[in-house]
């Protein structure tokens, strides 16, 4: 959306210019990748829909010529990144995927307005779809976020799944035999609109019948769906909890690999060649809060836990993604959430369990949720650097500390998304940082 403004005199148009903000007294965390930097004392400079200029310390800019925010002493961050998301799944989600299925569609798309919605006020300016329960409705709603009608993140549309004939998730995926019939789904979701394409490659043990070290489809179906993908713009993803499956995923030219939970030495070694051309990203948290019996309240028993081998799968995916990040595999945070028991709006759990599963720093952990994101859709996103889009969220307190501020819907302020806030105005933003605790003390 254009930030430009026209001066007009008697209705006749007289001359644009470009809007220019100067965020001021801002704790800038900048996520440039250089996991031993520090907040600073800075300014920014909007132009646009663009970050123009960053200053340490007062920016030396005439004040008349630009609109001045002063956040003072909050901290600035680059927003943040998801790249494992249903959006399909409402707030009130609960393991019911034929329920949504059978939804009106009308009733549908609210449902997932509030959803973008909830992760824009979680600070989330990205979201990058793992599949849907409707054909259309992540096309839908990013058409409807970019001209404006509902207010939520950039998002890279994703589609209905797409599996092996009599695989996981069939009924409420789509079922292929051959790599002929993946290439012609994967064309047909791009006429769509879809651009990123989720594969169903391994099993998943909490789906009964379908254990997680199970792989389907072949290196035809993989590839050709890579093909595809790639000659309309749009990449490919995969559900890939196997050794099998993450191997096979690398050697076709997978973008995205959900959950890459267990691995051998040949998987992270092909992974840590692959490094500038494959993200993996966990779904951690989920597997940890179904461990830790977080979903018992709502019918997941420990006994079900147990049968699916989540316990041992935890702890595989704890040791190679220890593994990964020490060979530089760039992981791209993304949380499988909108299960009451990882809901939404606590998006950024996983990122506290990199920290406390993986040893991560807080900022590496942030980087995963930042700079990491930007390459892997192709964008000057995820860093508070010059030409880079203004997607930013300000924070009461210093992430690079304590991830979990990220977790406090108190602590996480205004967005500001394309240069502009997303859901409150500039005076709002101001009121906001001045109101913080910290802001008297």
């Amino acid at each position: 959306m254009s930030s430009d403004a026209t001066l007009t005199h008697g209705g006749k148009r007289l001359a644009t210019y470009q809007h220019r903000t100067l965020i001021t007294d801002a704790r800038v965390v900048s996520c440039s990748g250089d996991v031993t930097e520090h907040p600073f004392d800075g300014d920014l400079l909007i132009e646009g829909e663009h970050i123009a200029q960053v200053f340490r310390g007062r920016a030396p800019i005439d004040r008349g010529s630009v609109q001045e925010i002063d956040i003072a002493g909050a901290t600035v961050m680059p927003g943040l990144c998801d790249a494992h998301v249903h959006i399909s799944w409402p707030l009130d989600f609960v393991f019911d995927h034929p329920g949504v299925v059978a939804m009106p569609d009308d009733a549908h798309a609210l449902e997932v307005a509030g959803v973008v919605r909830t992760f824009l006020a979680s600070g989330y300016t990205l979201l990058v779809g793992a599949g849907t329960l409707k054909p259309r409705i992540d096309v839908i709603i990013q058409r409807a976020i970019d001209r404006g009608l509902i207010p939520g993140p950039r998002l890279w549309p994703s589609g209905e799944h797409i599996t092996q004939r009599g695989g996981i998730g069939a009924g409420s995926a789509v079922e292929a035999d051959g790599a002929e019939e993946v290439r012609r789904l994967v064309g047909e979701q791009c006429e769509l609109g879809v651009r990123s394409i989720k594969l169903m490659i391994s099993g998943d043990g909490i789906v009964p019948g379908h254990p997680s070290q199970t792989t389907y489809m072949d290196d035809a179906m993989v590839a050709a769906a890579v093909r595809e993908a790639e000659a309309n713009g749009a990449f490919i993803t995969v559900h890939a909890r196997s050794t099998e499956g993450v191997r096979m995923a690398v050697r076709n030219g997978v973008r995205i690999i959900h959950h890459a939970t267990y691995l051998n030495d040949a998987a992270i070694s092909e992974l840590s060649a692959a490094r500038d051309d494959v993200w993996v990203c966990p779904g951690l948290h989920y597997l940890r809060a179904m461990v830790e019996g977080d979903a018992q309240p709502y019918g997941v028993s420990p006994e079900s836990v147990e049968r699916a081998l989540y316990p041992q799968e935890l702890q595989a995916a704890v040791d190679g993604l220890r593994k990964l990040h020490s060979n530089g595999v760039r992981i791209v945070a993304g949380g499988d959430f909108g299960h009451q028991w990882t809901r939404h709006g606590t998006y950024a759990a996983e990122l506290a369990s990199y920290v406390d599963l993986l040893g991560f720093s807080p900022l590496e952990s942030l980087l995963t949720a930042t700079s990491n994101a930007g390459p892997l859709v192709g964008e000057q996103l995820g860093q508070i650097r010059e030409g880079y889009l203004a997607d930013l969220v300000v924070v009461d307190g210093d992430p690079t500390v304590d991830i979990r501020v990220l977790l406090d819907p108190d602590r996480v302020g205004p967005v500001i998304k394309g240069g502009q806030p997303a859901l409150v105005g500039w005076g709002e933003v101001e009121r906001w940082a001045r109101s913080r605790p910290a802001a008297s003390v």
